[in-house]
Parts: structure tokens; sequence; C-alpha cells
């Protein structure tokens, strides 16, 4: 019996995650556009997805353009305390049964999200990270810009480098990311994915179709691209 839920649990976790990010991206839209009060001169996209020159897709969660900067918004819907630090490739959600699980860093999630958005802009405006925790249990994550979904309004709202982004502008900047959005479904998007994971365990390079080889560096053995340096593809664990 233990056998067949485990099974269950594995072949019903894909669907159970996605439910998950859906619920935790519906909350944060329901934040960024509240009914009555609070509400601003914003433009925003959601469940963007992206392709880059090696025809990889990338699904961002939400851009939101305001008045005070742009923010490519990461939302984790995640129970139980939630531990990592920006360098980490790895955090921690523990579950109140002490019942650990691990998940990407988040924020090297997002700075990928952000590079690709850069391009799109021609690099001619700052893109700001921001990780939203649904659960509101950001507290053990000692980022600025890793918090609570309670404390998204504010956060925005008090945001200020300098940025003062016309009408005109807050218009342009999401045309021109609208332009780049891919046809793709998320279906599809999560088939790309898998394709890419089944390169990768094949020995072939996702990006160039290179061989997978071991690799010794500064820091020790790794694995990457044997077309190396035209192709700089290294894996990570």
């Amino acid at each position: 019996m233990g056998l067949i839920k485990k099974l269950f649990k594995e072949i019903t976790k894909p669907i159970v995650n996605d439910f998950k990010g859906k619920q935790g991206e519906s909350k944060v839209n329901a934040k960024l556009n509240p009914l009555i009060f609070n509400k601003v001169n914003h433009r925003q996209i959601n469940n963007l997805i992206i392709m880059d020159e090696r025809g990889k897709s990338h699904q961002i969660d939400h851009v939101e353009i305001r008045e005070n900067g742009i923010f490519c918004i990461e939302t984790k819907n995640y129970k139980g305390w939630i531990f990592g630090s920006e360098d980490l490739d790895k955090w921690t959600q523990t579950l109140y049964n002490h019942e650990k699980h691990q998940f990407l860093n988040p924020i090297k999630q997002n700075r990928s999200h952000i590079y690709h958005l850069s391009k799109i802009l021609d690099n001619k405006y700052k893109i700001n990270s921001v990780i939203v925790m649904v659960q509101n249990n950001a507290d053990k994550i000692d980022v600025p810009y890793v918090i609570n979904l309670k404390d998204l309004n504010t956060y925005l709202k008090n945001f200020n480098d300098g940025t003062h982004l016309l009408d005109s502008e807050m218009e342009e900047i999401e045309n021109l990311i609208l332009l780049k959005a891919s046809k793709i479904n998320n279906k599809e998007h999560l088939k790309n994915i898998a394709d890419t994971q089944s390169k990768i365990k094949d020995g072939v390079c996702p990006r160039c179709g290179g061989k997978l080889v071991d690799r010794v560096g500064k820091y020790g053995n790794f694995i990457g691209c044997n077309n190396y340096p035209k192709c700089k593809f290294i894996l990570k664990e």
C-alpha cells in the first residue's frame, strides 16, 4: 500500500504543483488589482512565456510596470518554514511535521527571467526582482526583495531607486514585451522543460546539441559541454 501511495504521489506531483502555482499567481494578481482601494496606475502582464534564441521557453509569473519601476515577480506557494539565501542553488521547505523538501532558488530563477526581459527591452531599463511567498513565510529569508504576500503592495508603493516612468514609457515597455510573448501554452512550456531534461539525461547539451562531458575547472570537477568555450553550458546539481 505504501508503494502505491508513493507512486500515486509521484504521478500527481506535477498536477498538484501546477495547481498550487496557479493558485499563488491568482492571489498575487488579486493584490495587484484591488477591487476598490489602493488602485495605482500600472501595466501588468501575467503568465508571460517567452522563447530565447535557442528555442528554450521561460515562464514569468508577473511583470508589473509602474511609475517607480519595472518588477519581475516570481511567486512561491509553499507551506511551512522556508530557509535559503541569495547564493544557494536550492532552498529548503520544512513542514510542520518536520518533513523536508528542496526546491530551486527562486532568486536565481528570476535572474534568468530578468536577463531575457532586459534583452527584449535592449537593456534600456532596470528590472527589479521580487519574490513573493504566498503563504507569508518569508521571514527566515534575509533578502530585502523576498517578501510576504501581505506586504506586496506596501513594498511596491514604497520602492524608490529614483526611477520615474512616464505613462507613454510604461505603455511602450508593455507593448515591447507583449510583442515577444510566445503563443505556446503552459502545457507546451512544461513539455519544453521535459525535453530539456531528457536531453541532459541522455548526455546531450540542451543549448547547442553537443556532448556533456566531465570537465575540471578552477573550483573542481563539473559536467559541461564539449563545445566549450563556444558553448558555456554547465550542468548544476
